[in-house]
């Protein structure tokens, strides 16, 4: 303990007199931390969930986007998501991270990097491992395709990842998150 105190006294001596002390904040080793957030608003027409897969809403299917006419003037055009059905759509965004999100409401969407997303396994499935992968006709879901990310994993527990193919729509696969339009 005495060897602590010691330390601790030399690191306020050194501040005192100026001495820069670097220090870090140390993180998991978790590929979570190598990801990009931003915050949206769902405009999708209901309350969305975890891991659903966005694309940006364009100013003309919904009432709530507000167009800007100036600098400095209220607009929400690049903050409102919606889900699709269609397939690869280039105006991808990114997948959900809460839990999750009201209808009109302002939710966290991972936009690069690691993340959970929904994938439709049944419909759209890709069984093989780093493949791209795209919006598909299963609303908020991802599947085989492109303009969205890879498949980092088949399933999303234990240690072992198979190639398998998926089982229903919904289903939760980690993805690379990395959109072409971004």
């Amino acid at each position: 303990m005495s060897r602590f105190l010691k330390g601790l006294a030399l690191l306020g001596v050194l501040s005192l007199l100026g001495v820069q002390v670097a220090s870090a904040t140390v993180l998991p080793a978790d590929a979570t931390n190598n990801r990009q957030v931003g915050i949206f608003r769902n405009v999708s027409g209901a309350t969305t969930g975890s891991g659903t897969a966005f694309i940006l809403q364009d100013a003309s299917s919904d009432a709530n986007v507000l167009i800007a006419g100036d600098v400095g003037q209220e607009g929400s055009l690049g903050l409102d998501v919606t889900t699709t059905t269609s397939a690869d759509s280039g105006r991808f965004v990114g997948c959900q991270l809460d839990d999750t999100c009201l209808d009109d409401g302002l939710c966290r969407v991972v936009t690069r990097g690691a993340a959970l997303c929904r994938f439709a396994g049944s419909t759209d499935n890709t069984n093989t491992r780093m493949a791209t992968v795209g919006t598909t006709t299963v609303a908020g879901n991802l599947g085989s395709g492109t303009l969205a990310g890879l498949t980092m994993s088949l399933k999303v527990t234990g240690t072992s990842d198979s190639e398998q193919n998926g089982s229903a729509d919904n289903e939760y696969r980690w993805i690379w998150v990395d959109p072409d339009n971004n």
